[in-house]
């Protein structure tokens, strides 16, 4: 056992890697490994090396050649600073995916791909880059473990349950150019470093420690809050104190940490320099911390991604301050500290769920932070029976882990605001479900019309019912080549709502001989005869062959509509050799509440 010990990480990197190629897809536009924030983060190295142009003109191009045409993962990562622009992120991230951007360069000249910074062998690069810091973070957690006196086993296991056990893993391999698993790697490592600084005192820990500081700021400004957790490594207050005053003896290690650090602090102002002619920017625009506005309770416990709900050992770890007080008081209130103010500013943040998948990301860049307090709850329970018990619980919730990260993979977990029945609806799944989730209150009127297709009625395409198949009762309605729409309603718009904030809400049950289908629920607004905003929803993605599927969706009412406008709503099969058949239509007109929250929601369809 003791090579798998001191083999976990590179055990980890394989157990990875077989994921990475297992799940993802980096062919497919929507599935791209330089995407969301890591279009921002990334793209200062197109931008110097291969555009030379730091106002990112180029963004519509690499937008319209490699990701998909309906801009559903499109990422405006622009700031207007008067008539130019600043790239909103900072920049610590292209000078840690530096290395690998050249060599996918390499690879792209020599296998003659397109040298243009997001071409196949970029899109590698940056996935090789996330596993090589998940080694490295893995690594260095094992060895910080060890420092706090954990055996070779417990430091194995404890490093299995962090990779595996929390998201780590989603913003690994699905979100690799996200910050997280790198300054995961780069916080553990300041960490160690600094362990190393106050108990085996060498110069170049500190250089070490100050270096990898800066990396982290310059990734993440806020993540500057770990300087708290500086004390808790000394473990008394004598030793911190006798640690630094020893660097005065040492000036030589000094001004040289000094200098470097300094040099990369400088890096973000000469580029707001270049970028808009001022040295200093506030390039989020309005997102801001609201520090007056904390969503403490709700960051932790939500269903809308609360950190212990989604990664349930973070919450066990907690536990671990019983353990941590018994050994070290001076380190339990640092901790207990330092866990406050994290959890108080992040919670300040003017999203502060983070517009996450997979539970809250920003928790994962102290990860291990989690792994200490786990050790300290493991040491604390001196019962045998107990800690294998613990241990038990452990290793099950890494099997839900696994589960979770496949459902947020598979979209099982939608994108939109989770509620607690979104939740429950979305943890019991293996898959994705067709649902408008929309909240009850934001509702001033509703509307309904249904269909069951047993009797004729004035609805559209009543020839194509059929009694071949049907969800309940006799009959249902086939889309096929002879006439490829569903039956449908028609009716006009004015009359139906009370407010201008308008929503169409349409549900139906399908059934399809093979799940390969390119059919489409429409809602088509038009004015005399002509179609004004055509919106499909695509459903081969929700439905399961030879299996009737309840599909849902929901549309926004474009506002402009002239008085005479019309709404068709409908299902669209254009396949000449597969029938769709559907039952039990229900359209719902909504009237909502004129809020700024309502204008948007998550999940309902905006008018082309």
């Amino acid at each position: 056992m003791k090579y798998f010990y001191k083999y976990t990480p590179e055990i980890i990197l394989v157990v990875y890697i077989l994921l990475f190629i297992g799940f993802k897809d980096i062919h497919r536009p929507w599935d791209r490994v330089i995407n969301s924030d890591g279009k921002g983060y990334y793209a200062y190295l197109p931008a110097i090396f291969i555009y030379k142009d730091l106002q990112f003109k180029f963004v519509e191009g690499y937008e319209a050649h490699y990701y998909p045409g309906n801009r559903t993962v499109f990422k405006e990562f622009r700031t207007p600073v008067g008539d130019k622009v600043v790239n909103k992120y900072f920049p610590g991230m292209a000078l840690i995916w530096l290395p690998f951007f050249l060599l996918g360069h390499l690879f792209a000249w020599l296998e003659v791909f397109p040298r243009d910074g997001y071409s196949l062998t970029y899109q590698y690069s940056i996935a090789l880059s996330a596993l090589f810091f998940l080694w490295i973070g893995a690594r260095v957690l094992q060895k910080l473990l060890l420092r706090f006196k954990a055996s070779s086993g417990i430091s194995s296991l404890l490093t299995w349950i962090i990779t595996l056990g929390t998201n780590l893993i989603f913003f690994t391999i699905v979100e690799s150019s996200m910050t997280h698993v790198y300054s995961f790697a780069l916080i553990t490592g300041l960490l160690l470093s600094s362990y190393n600084l106050f108990h085996s005192y060498k110069p170049k820990w500190f250089v070490l420690s100050l270096f990898l500081l800066i990396l982290i700021i310059l990734i993440r400004p806020v993540n500057l809050m770990i300087i708290f957790l500086i004390p808790f490594l000394a473990g008394n207050f004598t030793l911190m104190k006798e640690s630094f005053l020893r660097l005065f003896k040492s000036p030589s290690a000094l001004v040289f940490a000094t200098i470097i650090s300094g040099l990369l602090l400088l890096i973000p102002f000469f580029i707001w320099k270049a970028q808009v002619g001022e040295w200093i920017v506030y390039s989020y625009g309005n997102e801001k911390l609201h520090l007056l506005q904390p969503h403490f309770f709700s960051i932790l416990f939500s269903f809308n991604r609360g950190w212990f709900i989604y990664t349930p050992i973070a919450f066990i770890s907690i536990f671990g301050l019983i353990g941590l007080y018994r050994e070290n008081r001076f380190r339990f209130f640092w901790m207990i500290g330092f866990l406050i103010v994290f959890i108080y500013i992040t919670s300040c943040w003017w999203v502060w769920y983070y517009a996450s998948k997979c539970g809250q990301r920003v928790f994962i860049d102290i990860y291990a932070v989690v792994a200490l307090l786990l050790l300290f709850l493991i040491r604390s329970v001196e019962s045998r029976m107990w800690r294998k018990s613990l241990i038990a619980l452990l290793c099950l919730l890494i099997a839900v882990n696994v589960l979770q990260f496949y459902q947020h993979y598979k979209w099982i977990f939608p994108p939109a605001t989770i509620t607690r029945s979104v939740f429950l609806d979305a943890a019991t799944s293996l898959d994705q479900q067709a649902r408008a989730y929309l909240p009850v209150e934001a509702i001033k009127e509703e509307r309904t019309f249904s269909n069951d297709m047993e009797q004729e009625s004035t609805w559209m395409n009543m020839p194509t019912r059929t009694e071949l198949k049907s969800h309940k009762g006799r009959w249902s309605s086939c889309a096929n080549k002879k006439i490829p729409y569903s039956v449908g309603l028609e009716t006009p718009v004015s009359d139906l709502f009370i407010t201008a904030n308008r929503i169409i809400r349409v549900s139906a049950w399908v059934l399809t001989p093979k799940k390969k289908t390119s059919a489409t629920l429409v809602a088509d607004f038009q004015t005399g005869g002509f179609s004004v905003s055509y919106n499909p929803f695509y459903l081969e993605q929700y439905i399961r062959p030879d299996r009737w599927t309840k599909v849902e969706c929901a549309f926004y009412v474009p506002r402009n509509l002239p008085p005479d406008a019309t709404v068709k709503v409908y299902l669209f099969n254009p396949s000449r050799y597969l029938p769709l058949y559907v039952d039990d239509i229900k359209v719902d007109f909504l009237s909502l509440l004129e809020k700024p929250e309502y204008l948007k929601i998550d999940g309902v369809i905006m008018p082309n």
